[in-house]
């Protein structure tokens, strides 16, 4: 976590010092979030809801163009059902689950995105924007649900990467609420290339889409 906030900083100082002008953007995004199963022995079993929260800085090099980046923290997780019996290892216990079981993956990371953002110039009241970039993720809780073995919210840190990475892209609307202030509103598309499990059991990716609703400044 000290890394993560001094790298942070790092790169604010870096932003600012060299901004022909820095913007901030605080969001509230609600999610859906799934599992992608990259083995044979688990399969999709479903969407779940989440929500990502924080702020986004885009340091303008010119005036259509910028860097992006931020800090927020993301809600997630998804629903896997697994054709065998598997062991997990949760706080302070390990258990068997039988075949059949769908569990319930309840995560939630501290996010560092890194992109590069383009906006159109202002048509009326309404900027259209994009961006791509990339970005790390690190997971700071992890509770499961598996109702066939009578599990409910129960860590299982141990089960899961605590390190992620991923590519993403979104596009949106800035609009005007006059002088520098405007309603942001779009969506985010974001895949993690990494597997989310720790251990050779199986192997799982994690995908989300966001409905970006913020307030830019």
């Amino acid at each position: 976590m000290r890394v993560l906030i001094i790298t942070f900083i790092l790169l604010c100082m870096a932003f600012t010092s060299t901004a022909q002008g820095v913007r901030f953007t605080i969001f509230a995004d609600p999610q859906i979030a799934w599992l992608a199963p990259e083995t044979r022995n688990a399969e999709f079993a479903g969407i779940r809801g989440g929500l990502d929260t924080g702020f986004e800085m885009d340091n303008f090099f010119s005036s259509n163009y910028a860097f992006s980046t931020g800090l927020s923290i993301n809600s997630t997780g998804g629903k896997l059902k697994f054709d065998e019996a598997l062991t997990f290892r949760f706080e302070g216990s390990t258990d068997t689950i039988p075949p059949g079981s769908e569990v319930i993956y309840k995560l939630q990371y501290i996010n560092l995105p890194l992109g590069l953002k383009f906006t159109t110039r202002e048509i009326g009241y309404t900027t259209i924007f994009a961006r791509i970039g990339m970005g790390g993720h690190f997971n700071v809780r992890s509770r499961a649900d598996i109702a066939a073995s009578g599990i409910n919210n129960e860590s299982f840190a141990d089960e899961i990467n605590m390190f992620n990475f991923s590519y993403h892209f979104a596009a949106g609307i800035h609009y005007s609420l006059g002088g520098e202030s405007a309603v942001v509103a779009g969506f985010e598309y974001r895949h993690r290339f990494i597997d989310i499990a720790s251990g050779d059991q199986y192997k799982a990716l994690l995908n989300s889409v966001s409905l970006r609703i913020g307030l830019l400044f």
